[in-house]
């Protein structure tokens, strides 16, 4: 695949799945063997397959049903792209381990995705779990 087609991809990953909550997309973007990291996901960090993933993510937009993706950047070459991004929303559900909070977040990473044959085959996601953690409220800095 070309830079250009990880670039679609990985644009088509927020504005189809993560902006409008869109499960039914996971089948269209993902490749059924997908590997999805990420610090969010509880256990083992990864998500494995079509389900799994859904799994993940039905957990993520009921815990912040109003989360936003915003793209800062995009960068492509072969079959990568990488994507800088802030995502934001407020905590209406259990996360991560944190009862509700009501706290609104706002949390910068990173994503990297590897594509064959029009699908997303690896998503490998950084971000600072601390920081959402503390955000959440489960953690205070001392004065």
């Amino acid at each position: 695949m070309s830079a250009s087609d990880a670039r679609s991809l990985a644009q088509s990953y927020f504005d189809l799945l993560t902006n409008k909550q869109d499960l039914s997309r996971i089948d269209e973007l993902f490749s059924p063997d997908i590997a999805f990291h990420d610090p969010a996901i509880v256990g083992s960090g990864r998500a494995d397959g079509l389900e799994e993933v859904r799994g993940f993510f039905t957990i993520f937009f009921r815990a912040f049903p109003d989360v936003h993706f915003s793209v800062d950047d995009i960068l492509a070459e072969d079959d990568r792209a990488a994507v800088r991004f802030t995502w934001t929303g407020t905590h209406k559900a259990t996360f991560l381990g944190h009862t509700v909070s009501e706290r609104h977040v706002s949390v910068p990473g990173i994503d990297i995705f590897h594509v064959a044959d029009g699908k997303i085959t690896e998503v490998r996601v950084a971000f600072d779990r601390l920081e959402l953690v503390e955000q959440l409220g489960g953690l205070r800095h001392p004065l």
